[in-house]
C-alpha cells in the first residue's frame, strides 16, 4: 500500500509539474534589437495570454503540447511556436525577434462629395449602469461594433464615458477591427495606439487623426488592457444592447448581449 500512494504521488507531483510548467522570455525587433513592449503572447483559441512588459519580456503558463502559442503585435510579423517545440526546446523563448511588417496606406480618393460629421456609436454616459473588463489580465479586450453611415468614413477621434472616475492611472492599447461574421476580424489600425487613464478621470477622448484610420464597413472597436495595474475601469453602458470581449489576446472572442458600453467616434463620410 505503501508502495501504491507512494507511486501515486509521483504521479501526482509529475502531472502538476507539466501543467505549472512556466516559459518566459524577451522579445526584441529584428533589426535594432531594441526591446519590444506591449507584444501580446498568447495560447491560439485559449484563454493563456499575456502582454510584453516595457522590457519586451513575458511568462506563459500552462502550455500544452499540441498548443500553437502566438506572438504578435501591430506593425510586426507575428510568429508561432509549437507547445511540444518549446517543451523539447524552451532556449527558442529566450529571445524572440520579431520582422517589422511594412504596410502600405491607403489613399482615400472621392470624386464630387460633400463630406459630412457625425458621432457614430453608443454615446450614453450613464453612470447607474455600467459595465468594464472582466479581469486585470493582461491582453484582456473589450469593445463594441459600430455601423457607418457610408463608405470610406475616416475615424478622427475616439470617445468613451467611464460611470467612476479612475481609482489610479491605467494604460490600454486602442484597436479598430474589421468584422466577420459577426465578431472582430482583422486590425484596421497599422500601428500602436496607447491611451493611458489618469486617476480621477471620468471619459477617454483620442485624437486619431494621425493614424490614418479608414473603414470601409461596420468595424469593431475595443480597448485592450496592457501594463499591470491594481485599478478598475467601468464604462457607461446602456440596456438593451451588447459588447464583445475576450480574455487574453488569442482567445475566442464572445458576444455580452445584457449592456452596451458607452464608446464612440467622431467619423467623416
Amino acid at each position: 500500500m505503501k508502495r501504491s500512494l507512494s507511486l501515486l504521488s509521483l504521479l501526482l507531483l509529475g502531472t502538476l509539474g507539466v501543467v505549472a510548467q512556466e516559459y518566459s522570455g524577451r522579445i526584441i525587433d529584428a533589426k535594432d534589437k531594441s526591446p519590444l513592449p506591449y507584444v501580446n503572447v498568447g495560447v491560439l483559441g485559449k484563454s493563456v495570454g499575456t502582454v510584453s512588459n516595457t522590457e519586451g519580456g513575458f511568462k506563459i503558463s500552462p502550455v500544452g503540447d499540441v498548443d500553437s502559442v502566438k506572438i504578435s503585435m501591430v506593425g510586426y510579423k507575428p510568429k508561432r511556436f509549437l507547445g511540444a517545440d518549446l517543451k523539447a526546446n524552451p532556449a527558442k523563448f529566450q529571445t524572440i525577434t520579431l520582422e517589422q511588417d511594412v504596410v502600405s496606406l491607403k489613399d482615400v480618393k472621392v470624386k464630387n462629395r460633400k463630406w459630412k460629421e457625425a458621432v457614430l456609436g453608443n454615446t450614453t454616459k450613464s453612470k447607474g449602469t455600467n459595465a468594464g473588463f472582466n479581469s486585470n489580465k493582461l491582453g484582456n479586450e473589450i469593445g463594441i461594433a459600430i455601423k457607418i453611415k457610408r463608405s470610406p468614413t475616416i475615424i478622427k477621434k475616439f470617445n468613451a464615458s467611464l460611470s467612476d472616475p479612475s481609482t489610479t492611472n491605467v494604460k490600454m492599447r486602442l484597436n479598430f477591427y474589421t468584422i466577420k461574421d459577426g465578431l472582430p476580424d482583422q486590425l484596421i489600425n497599422n500601428e500602436n495606439i496607447f491611451v493611458t487613464v489618469k486617476k480621477g478621470d471620468e471619459a477617454i477622448d483620442v485624437d486619431l487623426t494621425q493614424y490614418n484610420i479608414v473603414a470601409e464597413d461596420k468595424f469593431f472597436v475595443s480597448l485592450e488592457w496592457i501594463e499591470t495595474s491594481p485599478g478598475r475601469i467601468m464604462f457607461s453602458a446602456s440596456l438593451l444592447s451588447s459588447f464583445i470581449s475576450r480574455s487574453t489576446s488569442q482567445a475566442a472572442w464572445e458576444k455580452v448581449g445584457i449592456v452596451g458600453i458607452g464608446f464612440n467616434v467622431l467619423a467623416e463620410y
